[in-house]
């Protein structure tokens, strides 16, 4: 009876095995085959895991402008000054996330890279896994990097964890020193050692509107597959931005598609960013009859400037036919019904709404 349970527990095991073997080369050929065919590399909900809801990859290719957004971990190092030259050379910007201790002792990499018109963002203080650490830990890791970047004057809006690991505990912490975790898209795993070109052909071929793309600026193949992946985006009509600049863009493209899901203070914008229109009237002499006191109303003249009037011919079409309900931003959560507005002229125009929930 013992042999028979023994070998019974045993062809048990092997099936096991073999079915989590053949799930794993199913994923694997599958997301290869998604690689081929330019289709989107991850799950969505993994770019922004401190999202309030689940973001979906609808929302990411929406943007009316072809963006990605360029990200650089594990600096500061000298190469970083080199990535910021190109990057001012080819007319692009990108976020570099920074490790606090190095930030300590190379002040002129961080200014440097920052008067390129680039972005900061914290990537730890030790470069160590968070998700393993305890709380008081973790506390004292954001508390030593933020001290780090405050002797340079630079803030901290964007956290990246290492090695792309995080709990809900590293997420909650991140949102209470006022940071806002973001992951990517794309990853040409340039840490392993490959060389440019694979580096430029794995990125190149995930290319999608709405990307993050992640890169290590403490390896050279890194900088030398650089050019051509800048080249061949701004070939296909991409613009290689921040990560700010990628949040109000698929912003804009959010509330677009989805004008139940805008911002509170939208609608608020729009009416208070409605000018005072200064008129100069020039009224005709009247006669001096009594019986006519009141002036003929075709004397009356109206004088507006050019950029008057053009402003008032923007905000007459982009009126909505129903009066505007503004809704007070206590009740506008994210499943409160805002008016229907209809499509900005210009994406600009909703650039300074607030950030939308997810992020």
């Amino acid at each position: 009876m013992k042999i028979y349970s023994a070998r019974l527990f045993g062809l048990f095991s092997l099936v096991w095995c073999l079915v989590f073997a053949i799930e794993v080369c199913a994923s694997s050929v599958a997301a290869r085959a998604r690689a081929d065919k330019d289709e989107l590399p991850a799950n969505a909900s993994y770019l922004s895991p401190s999202g309030e809801v689940t973001m979906s990859w609808e929302w990411l290719t929406l943007p009316e402008e072809r963006i990605m957004a360029l990200t650089f971990d594990d600096g500061p190092v000298e190469r970083d000054t080199e990535i910021a030259a190109l990057l001012r050379n080819k007319e692009a910007v990108a976020t570099f996330f920074f490790i606090g201790y190095k930030v300590e002792n190379n002040h002129e990499i961080v200014k440097k890279v920052a008067a390129a018109s680039n972005e900061i963002g914290y990537h730890s203080y030790r470069h160590q896994k968070l998700n393993w650490v305890s709380q008081t830990d973790l506390k004292e890791d954001f508390r030593l990097g933020k001290e780090a970047f405050a002797e340079l004057g630079i803030p901290l809006t964007w956290f990246r964890p290492p090695y792309g690991l995080f709990n809900s505990k590293v997420v909650k912490t991140a949102k209470e020193e006022g940071m806002k975790t973001i992951l990517w898209t794309v990853d040409p795993k340039d840490w392993t050692g490959v060389g440019p070109d694979v580096i430029a052909k794995r990125v190149i071929r995930q290319f999608h509107p709405g990307a993050v793309l992640l890169f290590h600026s403490n390896h050279a193949a890194t900088l030398q597959a650089l050019p051509e992946i800048i080249d061949t985006a701004k070939s296909q009509g991409y613009r290689l931005v921040a990560l700010s600049e990628w949040r109000r863009t698929v912003q804009t493209a959010h509330c677009r598609k989805n004008k139940r899901y805008c911002p509170p203070t939208m609608t608020d914008t729009v009416v208070a960013s409605t000018p005072e229109i200064p008129l100069k009237l020039e009224v005709a002499d009247t006669p001096t009859s009594s019986d006519s006191l009141v002036p003929d109303p075709t004397a009356v003249k109206l004088e507006v400037g050019d950029a008057v009037a053009a402003a008032i011919a923007v905000i007459a079409d982009s009126a909505p036919a129903q009066p505007v309900r503004l809704v007070s931003s206590k009740r506008c959560r994210h499943r409160t019904p805002m008016p229907v507005l209809p499509p900005p002229d210009h994406p600009d125009q909703l650039s300074r709404s607030s950030p939308l929930p997810f992020l």
